[in-house]
């Protein structure tokens, strides 16, 4: 009974975590989204970023292009492994553009390796994948975008 209690409260800390990045994301507070990572931890955003310090870097630069954001998790999926897991989200995002004020959609995953720390769980590692865009400049529609990770060809 103790390692299921231990279970449900790593799972339920590992979606708190999700939740407490996608809200420091949309405070615009790249630092405090950087926090959910650990120490060395790799933030993968169209390209590798290690460190907090390296990751808030990267958020700031893309957070500067929009206003406001609103991201919203769903079908989240988390596999524990002792001190570590893995967990695969769906995410929808809500941007609205810094120099225009046009709204931009995003569609994606986030696929992430996570570890066990003294501050509790956190990110080794979040990947950002794609899976397609509206934006008001049409680019959504050409942007490569990798899809759906696993996605069976037909």
């Amino acid at each position: 009974m103790d390692k299921a209690i231990q279970e449900l409260l790593d799972l339920r800390a590992i979606e708190q975590l999700m939740v407490r990045y996608a809200d420091r994301i949309d405070a615009n507070d790249p630092e405090g989204a950087a926090a959910c990572f650990a120490e060395d931890g790799i933030g993968n955003y169209w390209g590798k970023f290690q460190g907090r310090k390296a990751i808030t870097a990267r958020l700031s630069k893309i957070l500067d292009r929009f206003s406001a954001t609103s991201h919203h998790l769903s079908n989240v999926s988390i596999r524990l492994d002792g001190d570590r897991a893995t967990s695969m989200a769906y995410v929808y995002a809500f941007h609205r553009m810094a120099d225009t004020n046009d709204p931009m959609h995003y569609w994606g995953r986030w696929v992430d390796r996570l570890v066990r720390t003294k501050e509790g769980w956190r990110f080794a590692e979040r990947e950002v994948v794609g899976i397609g865009s509206i934006e008001p400049d049409g680019a959504g529609r050409n942007r490569e975008q990798p899809g759906h990770p696993g996605r069976l060809e037909r």
